[in-house]
This record gives C-alpha cells, structure tokens and sequence, in this order.
C-alpha cells in the first residue's frame, strides 16, 4: 500500500471522526447552565429591550429567572447578536447555538486549510498527506472541542472573523482586516490586545481603519443602546481586569503565579507573587518586540511580514493576558497550521514542538479539568508545576517563536510565498 493511499485513508477517517464528534457535541445537551445561558439571557434581555441590565447576571427577564448566573463581557453592540437565541426555547436555543458554532468554526478551518494549501507541494501524495496532518491536529486541538462542553461558545465566530482578517492582511485589504478586527472584538473583548498589536504593526492606514471602524460601530451603539449601558460595559472591563483564575480554567503564562496566590500558604508573600508577574510580562512585552525588530532585519516579501506580523499579534495577545480560557488558545492554531503546511522547511525539533503543544492541548479541556476540582493542592513546587502544566501550550509556542523564528524567516523566503504575493 503506498503511502499517498495510507494518508487519503487517514484524511478520510479524521475527517469523519470530526463531523461525527461534531454532531455528538451538538446532540448532548451539555453545557445548558454554563456559557451558553450567559448568551441564552442576554438574548432574552434584548427581545425583552432590558439593556440597563445587560451587565446584571441576577437580574429578572421579563419577570421570569435567568437560566444561568454568568456575567456577560461582551461590548452592547455584540448582545444584538443573540436575539435571535432567545425566540427559542433553551433546549432548542442550546443545540441552534452549537451549530452555528460549529459552522463558523468549520468554515475558519476550510479557510485555513485553503490558504496552508498554498504551502503544499503540488502533488497528490504531499497534498493527501498534509490533510491527513491537518485534520488529525484539528482532532486533537482540544481548545476546539471543550465549547461544546460549556454550552458552546462565541470562540468559533470570533476564529472565523479572525481567519478571514488573517487572509485579507496578507493580501493587504487593510478595511476589511480592521473591520473583521474590531468585529472580533467587539465579541470577545478579552482579544483587544491583538487588534492593538496590529494597529502598531500595520502603519497609519490599518490605525486609521482600525479607529473608523471602532468609531462607526461605538456611534451605532450608543444610537441604538444609550450611553449609561457604556459606563457598565467600562466597568465590567475595568474589574475584568483586575481579576484572575487558577489552573482549572485558566492557561495563561501567569497562571502559576494565580496558583500560588490562591492556595498558597501565608509564608509566600504577594509582594513577591506580584513581582514575578510583572516580571514575566515586561519580559513578554520584550521579547515580543525583539522578535518584531528581528523580522524588520529580514528582507521578507510584504505578505509575508504581513503573515507574520498576524501570527506575532495572535500569540502576544495570549501571552500578555492574565486570563485565558481553554478555548481561546483557538489563536494558536494558525502557527500550528502553517508549520504543518511547510514542514519540510523546519528541523524536525520545530516539527515536535509543534507536535507537543497539539498533545498538551488535551489537558486543556474543561472535561479533563473539572473532574480535577476536588484536588487540594497547597504545596508550591505542586502549584508552580500544574500552573506550569496548564501554561504549557500557549509557554511552547512561544518558545517555538524564539528558537525557530529563523527557520520561520527562511520559509518565508521560499518560492511558495512568492507564488502567493503574484497570484
């Protein structure tokens, strides 16, 4: 049996257990009091035009009980967007919630797929093999597969629009990227810190796009939605802030530090714990610019830079955000995706730590997680070592960057991205 058989046969079957895992997270009604009653009720709370309580979790709907007790976080303008949830009744509402999460994220992965295409060489046996890969990662990618867990989540969509801004920044349609950005955001606010990077990155044109687009959309909300409800929506931004989680949930770099100050004992100081996250995020901040520096150094095709610059803006969000939840290590996947397009162009150390940060993705599922929760773990080389654990795949990445980031410039340079740039 050749080879190129052996990897359509595996393409085949990975891609069938995806559609089939799909539908069974889409049929379990798992999840019905978690995420997906944080968006069931304020959709409810837009039919029933309750915007003053938008940002109040306890609050009655219409006279009746909330489904669940979950704060919303996204921007006012972004609750228009579950209306159409709360015509339904939740049994309905919960399984028309996780299809269209998983429409948008199908359609992010096909996006995807297309352009890594691009990477591939043109043969059937490299092209079957590279779907083979693909669709395997996308099986064992659990930041994909733990909304389904929670009720579903908005994670798929904002991937999409974040798939699509990627595709049009490297083809520099820098309004469309802006406006996919700030759509992005303006769903999961916790992502503005890569809309920041890109709006640096991207010169005047992408910060004049990106301030017009943010702009236009504040106006229309407040048209729409009143000013007071803006003031909530500031200051549930500005407590989110200040909070943060321990490992169950959280996969942040600063998770170990989370660790310590919560269960820890007395004899840790916070002093001491506040002093170590400042310190690993100034060194993010400069490590991050470093590698922009590094890239300016190389004379790389515009959309490559441009390619580059996205992936940089991706993995520096999570990295300088206290808090990341499971599903938002989603932002990883597009590096992952492209290094498995080009393989051949790195050592097969890059290839295994791209290999590593797909098999650590399985313990961020929250089903791996919450049967973990009766743990006691109050030892602080046990709390480092499990913050260390959870941080694990967004902390490889980031190594991946740093001790590859040549080979990743030289692939950049090869004919494929010429190819791309003329098409």
């Amino acid at each position: 049996m050749t080879s190129d058989v052996v990897n359509r046969r595996f393409a085949i079957a990975f891609t069938a257990i995806i559609f089939v895992a799909a539908a069974i997270g889409i049929i379990v009604p798992a999840g019905s009091g978690w995420d997906f009653a944080n968006f069931y009720d304020t959709g409810r709370r837009i039919l029933g035009w309750q915007i003053a309580d938008l940002y109040d979790s306890s609050s009655l709907i219409t006279g009746s009980a909330p489904q669940g007790g979950m704060l919303f976080w996204g921007a006012p303008l972004s609750a228009l967007l579950y209306a159409p949830l709360g015509w339904l009744a939740p049994g309905a509402a919960l399984i028309a919630f996780k299809i269209v999460g998983t429409a948008a994220l199908f359609a992010a992965l096909w996006i995807l797929y297309r352009h890594d295409l691009s990477f591939v060489e043109e043969t059937d046996a490299a092209r079957w093999r590279f779907t083979a890969m693909y669709s395997g990662a996308v099986l064992l990618f659990q930041p994909f597969w733990s909304v389904y867990r929670v009720g579903g989540q908005t994670t798929p969509l904002v991937f999409l629009l974040l798939a699509v801004a990627m595709i049009a920044h490297i083809r520099n349609r820098t309004w469309l990227t802006a406006g996919c950005l700030v759509a992005a955001v303006a769903i999961k606010p916790a992502f503005a810190i890569a809309l920041v990077i890109l709006g640096l990155l991207g010169g005047w044109r992408m910060l004049l796009a990106l301030g017009a687009w943010g702009v236009a959309c504040g106006l229309v909300s407040i048209l729409l939605l009143g000013w007071p409800v803006h003031l909530q929506f500031l200051d549930v931004v500005r407590n989110g802030l200040s909070n943060s989680y321990v490992w169950l949930y959280n996969s942040s770099l600063y998770v170990a530090a989370e660790n310590l100050r919560e269960y820890a004992s007395p004899a840790v100081r916070p002093s001491f714990i506040s002093a170590a996250v400042i310190v690993v995020k100034s060194s993010m901040l400069l490590l991050f610019a470093w590698l922009v520096w590094q890239s300016r150094t190389r004379a790389l095709l515009p959309a490559a830079r441009r390619h580059f610059d996205f992936l940089l803006a991706l993995t520096g969000c999570l990295a300088l955000s206290q808090t990341v939840w499971e599903h938002y290590l989603v932002l990883l996947f597009p590096l992952i995706a492209y290094v498995i397009a080009s393989y051949r162009q790195f050592s097969r150390g890059a290839v295994a730590l791209i290999a590593a940060i797909l098999v650590f993705s399985i313990t961020q599922n929250v089903a791996f997680t919450v049967p973990l929760r009766p743990m006691e773990i109050t030892s602080p080389v046990a709390l480092v070592v499990v913050g260390l654990f959870k941080s694990a795949p967004l902390l490889l990445s980031v190594i991946f960057l740093v001790r590859y980031r040549e080979e990743l410039f030289t692939g950049y340079e090869a004919e494929s991205w010429r190819r791309l740039t003329t098409a």
